[in-house]
């Protein structure tokens, strides 16, 4: 239940974060506009070059001197833990050690990372001792089995999308940038889709622990639609504008979130959806500021 609640207040924290800036006055709105080029990037071109973690500096130096040992004690952490093969994009320090971006290889596809830590004192990679952050892994795991087994209404969000993108001037983060330093759970580049451990998936999930070569078929089987609760799928949908110093377009946000409202055969589960202008902080690899247009917490159930 708490890892559910955590699930929850990231889910939420994006809605109220922007909820919280529209009563801002209009010429604070104006000097947001100014954003510092050392800092801010088109979503067009960025690709993680310039993010950071506190206090990795030195960590960071150290762990690229020892790239390949980070990199085995990654791929070496997950496949025996997890039974997971995945390929390593990037590697950032952080203070205690080094966080490694990955995106797994195989049927399931999503994104997470590992921490490695390092020894500042010794100049050394504590290969032995590497983790991923709580529940992370799991999460990713069940995100990517929803979206596997739920494959027909993940196309027709996929659909939805593209229409849109092909109609109005939005896109979304490149991949590139999700993969060095954004990427978490089942990311495509328009969304980001996490899954609580719940009644309905957990069978599947189980099944598929047990037996990573499970078909499909069976998957769907295990899975329990009667105890779905649309509450335990958050997926948060973010598009920027394609043009830049252009505002986010009112008209365009309720475009996205008509594919929700909507009578369309999309995955079930608890959306956010928001629209940014042209540009992400580099630091961070957000695109949330004060100009942004959110409308959060939309439940959408259709009985699949």
């Amino acid at each position: 239940m708490k890892h559910k609640w955590n699930l929850l207040i990231y889910a939420m924290s994006i809605s109220f974060f922007l909820v919280g800036c529209f009563g801002m006055e209009s010429e604070k709105k104006q000097e947001e506009k100014n954003y510092p080029t050392e800092e801010y990037e088109s979503v067009l071109t960025y690709t993680g070059e310039g993010y950071f973690l506190p206090n990795g500096k030195q960590t960071d130096k150290i762990a690229q001197s020892h790239r390949e040992e980070v990199i085995k004690a990654t791929k070496n952490y997950l496949l025996k833990k997890y039974n997971l093969e995945v390929e390593v994009h990037n590697m950032v320090g952080n203070q205690d050690g080094v966080t490694v971006f990955y995106e797994t290889i195989g049927t399931l596809h999503f994104y997470g990372t590992v921490i490695v830590p390092i020894s500042l004192q010794k100049k050394a990679v504590m290969a032995e001792d590497a983790f991923s952050p709580e529940g992370q892994v799991e999460d990713g795991i069940r995100g990517a089995l929803y979206a596997y087994i739920m494959d027909d209404q993940f196309k027709a969000l996929d659909e939805e999308l593209a229409t849109i993108l092909e109609t109005e001037e939005i896109v979304g983060r490149r991949v590139e940038a999700i993969e060095n330093v954004g990427g978490s759970g089942y990311n495509p580049p328009l969304y980001n889709v996490v899954v609580a451990e719940n009644e309905a998936m957990n069978p599947v999930y189980e099944l598929y622990i047990r037996n990573p070569k499970v078909s499909k078929k069976e998957l769907k089987s295990a899975y329990k639609g009667d105890q779905f609760n649309p509450e335990d799928v958050y997926i948060t949908i973010q598009a920027f504008m394609k043009e830049k110093d252009t505002e986010p377009d009112e008209k365009i946000l309720n475009e996205l979130v008509d594919i929700v409202e909507g009578n369309h055969p999309i995955p079930n589960g608890t959306y956010n959806v928001a629209l940014h202008d042209n540009l992400i902080q580099k630091s961070t690899f957000e695109g949330l500021k004060k100009n942004s247009l959110n409308k959060p917490l939309i439940i959408h159930s259709s009985g699949q």
